[in-house]
């Protein structure tokens, strides 16, 4: 299945971001099209995972608009056609 990406963070100039798509198995999660996003860019991984491999809770993402937060996280499945955006930390007061 495909699935398109949307990079929000500082790095996206980084990173060949217009008109990236993952192609992901079916019933591949958002933590499944991280790690294949940092397969294909290795330098990234520090940024988006911890030594342990598990994705930094301060990675934002949204399915289709939609915050993974409010469903089943980074465990939540993916769908082809789905539009994954990963948002950088928001702050503020």
């Amino acid at each position: 299945m495909r699935v398109a990406l949307e990079i929000s963070f500082s790095f996206k100039h980084e990173v060949d971001a217009s008109g990236l798509e993952l192609e992901l198995p079916e019933g591949a999660d958002v933590l499944s099209a991280l790690r294949e996003f940092v397969h294909r860019y290795p330098h990234l991984k520090p940024r988006l995972f911890t030594g342990s491999g598990e994705a930094h809770r301060h990675i934002n993402a949204l399915i289709n608009g939609g915050n993974v937060a409010f469903k089943k996280g980074f465990l939540t499945v993916l769908h082809d056609g789905d539009h994954l955006t990963l948002l950088p930390p928001v702050g503020g007061g």
